[in-house]
């Protein structure tokens, strides 16, 4: 096996399993703030729950700035639901990360013309890690990105800068759905833990 793909794919599983050591601290600390805080937990979630327009705004807004809240929040606020209802708003949870993404890879390509915008990213908004990272992995970083916790809205937003080609952003950029499946199976299974 060449070393690059080596490199990648050590890469890749190093943020896959970040991923899912996040997602045991996230669960973990939902049971520990249930546990000591329940009306304020029941009061957060309802809140947000109950309407899912609210919730999908919310989530929307979150995606668009570099996933303030974990997608997998969202999941564990819908498992009281029917699995129905909780399919849907997984299905519609992946449809807005995906539109959320491709959103800054559209301000992306405008904002890589303004030479301000590059120099600022470069310094306060962590650009250069990732580019140096576009240039070891190409297209392959987008795929981390859409199944990792790496900002996928960041990356998104950098593959527009760098001028990539849009049907080839949206393809790999659908991995996403892969990672939402996945995650939104696992949170299910867990109805009753959490």
């Amino acid at each position: 096996m060449p070393k690059e793909n080596k490199d990648f794919y050590n890469y890749f599983s190093q943020n896959l399993i970040k991923g899912f050591i996040y997602l045991i601290v996230l669960i973990g600390l939902i049971i520990l703030f249930k546990s000591f805080f329940r009306n304020q937990y029941d009061l957060i979630e309802h809140a947000v729950s109950d309407s899912y327009y609210l919730m999908f705004l919310i989530f929307l807004i979150s995606e668009f700035f570099v996933g303030i809240l974990p997608p997998e929040l969202f999941m564990i606020w819908s498992i009281d639901d029917p699995w129905q209802y909780y399919v849907t708003a997984v299905a519609t949870m992946t449809l807005v990360s995906l539109f959320a993404g491709w959103l800054n890879y559209r301000v992306g390509r405008k904002l890589g013309e303004k030479e301000f915008f590059m120099n600022f990213a470069h310094k306060r908004l962590r650009f250069k890690k990732y580019e140096q990272r576009y240039e070891q992995y190409g297209s392959g970083l987008i795929v981390v990105a859409a199944l990792t916790p790496l900002p996928f809205a960041l990356v998104s937003m950098l593959t527009g800068t760098l001028g990539y080609p849009q049907k080839k952003y949206i393809l790999f950029a659908s991995f996403r759905v892969i990672r939402f499946v996945v995650y939104g199976i696992i949170v299910w299974n867990l109805e009753g833990v959490i």
